[in-house]
């Protein structure tokens, strides 16, 4: 049994090898071809993020003045993002190992599709929880409206991705996303179900109890696809000092280190939240010698679909990624509890004058 198993493992791995033979092949010849115009290439590193947020505007222009619908707005995207990053990292990339073969690309699929589906398991949770508690009429303006938003929305995001680092039956689900050895656009959503729909759940809720209006929840929506997928692109891009105010590439290969001392960087929309709560690493120039999980024998294959999705609740004994030295400092708590308060009391006031 234990050479089937090793038999089986070696070809497996051989299958890999020839895969990503082939997605190297198709790099090289990507890269004779545009190395004949550097001016390009240093074109597309400085104008990769610009373009991307310009999408962001005409998305939402769009949405705004044809009338479409912002669920379809949405998955369109997505999905434009996706392939538009994806291109990029094959122009400009951070690190060509990191490039998914063509067997990574359909497990991506894969779980890309299990991500929306916990996204829409959080909307549908939060539509009946909306209906048994009827949500405020936020009676604000749009666009303080979408400021309110991407506060609440961020910070929701925050404590739920740090908490699930940091609290060993979180980890259980999150740490699914960190076993890989590659940070790409398409293994963005290699992510368990119930992981998104915890996080979803946690920083939306808010926005429908205190009755937030669709158009500012498609506003933050939007700039929050392209920043989430960006930060996880694998492209040489450098931001400069706007690293001090949104997420971006360079922190997030941090947040995917092995070294816990570095792997801060819980927000990729806005960086307000790991400032003020201690968990902000990024300097310029700094890069992470590993990615992965402190003890990857912990969690199955990211190709092993079904095990990943059973994994947290198999009986084994699970760690925390963080070191109880390196665990929240006893002043996160206190300082959560008061922004959160002031920024969900000054919703509430807002809402009902």
């Amino acid at each position: 049994m234990n050479i089937q198993k090793t038999i089986s493992s070696f070809e497996l791995e051989q299958k890999n090898q020839q895969e990503q033979l082939a997605t190297n092949n198709i790099d090289i010849t990507l890269e004779q071809s545009f190395s004949k115009n550097k001016p390009l290439e240093t074109f597309l590193k400085h104008a990769c993020y610009p373009i991307l947020m310009s999408a962001v505007a005409l998305t939402i222009f769009c949405g705004f003045y044809f009338s479409i619908d912002f669920g379809l707005c949405n998955i369109t995207f997505l999905f434009c993002t996706i392939i538009y990053l994806a291109i990029c990292e094959r122009f400009i990339p951070y690190k060509k190992e990191w490039h998914p073969n063509a067997k990574e690309w359909r497990r991506d699929g894969i779980y890309l599709f299990m991500t929306m589906m916990g996204g829409a398991s959080s909307v549908a949770a939060i539509f009946y929880i909306a209906s048994l508690v009827p949500p405020l009429d936020a009676n604000i303006p749009l666009w303080l409206e979408i400021v309110l938003t991407l506060l609440l929305t961020s910070l929701g995001t925050y404590v739920f991705h740090r908490a699930s680092h940091e609290l060993p039956w979180l980890w259980r689900f999150h740490g699914i996303h960190h076993a890989t050895h590659k940070v790409n656009v398409g293994n963005n959503a290699l992510n368990h179900i119930f992981d998104v729909f915890g996080r979803r759940l946690l920083a939306q809720l808010p926005m429908a109890l205190i009755g937030i209006s669709p158009p500012a929840l498609f506003v933050v929506s939007v700039f929050n696809i392209a920043q989430g997928y960006f930060s996880h692109a694998n492209v040489d891009v450098k931001l400069g000092w706007l690293n001090y105010w949104v997420g971006s590439p360079e922190q997030h290969r941090l947040h995917h280190s092995v070294d816990i001392t570095e792997a801060g960087h819980y927000s990729v929309d806005i960086t307000i939240w790991d400032r003020l709560f201690n968990s902000y690493f990024w300097q310029p120039g700094r890069k992470p010698i590993e990615i992965g999980v402190r003890k990857p024998n912990t969690f199955p294959l990211s190709n092993d679909i079904f095990k990943n999705l059973i994994h947290p609740f198999r009986k084994k004994k699970y760690y925390s990624q963080v070191p109880e030295k390196n665990k929240f400092e006893w002043r996160f708590w206190p300082r959560l509890f008061v922004i959160s308060s002031a920024l969900i009391t000054a919703a509430l006031v807002m809402s009902l004058t």
